[in-house]
């Protein structure tokens, strides 16, 4: 097996995070404005778990917008 190098390792970020004042103004935001498909929203108390993908995008790769 060769050893890792910089030019054959590869990485892939699967959630990204960005925080938002409104969850419900960010997710009409990201699908009606950029196009983008809710993959969660799961109620957790006050606020939820809420990601979005872009459906062009490397499968499995969410947005992850929780409030601030």
């Amino acid at each position: 097996m060769p050893q890792p190098t910089r030019e054959n390792l590869a990485m892939q970020l699967k959630f990204i995070s960005l925080k938002v004042e409104d969850q419900d103004a960010a997710l009409h935001f990201y699908t009606s404005m950029l196009g983008f498909q809710k993959m969660a929203d799961i109620p957790m108390g006050p606020y939820r778990w809420l990601t979005v993908t872009s459906p062009d995008g490397v499968a499995g790769v969410e947005l992850v917008q929780p409030a601030a």
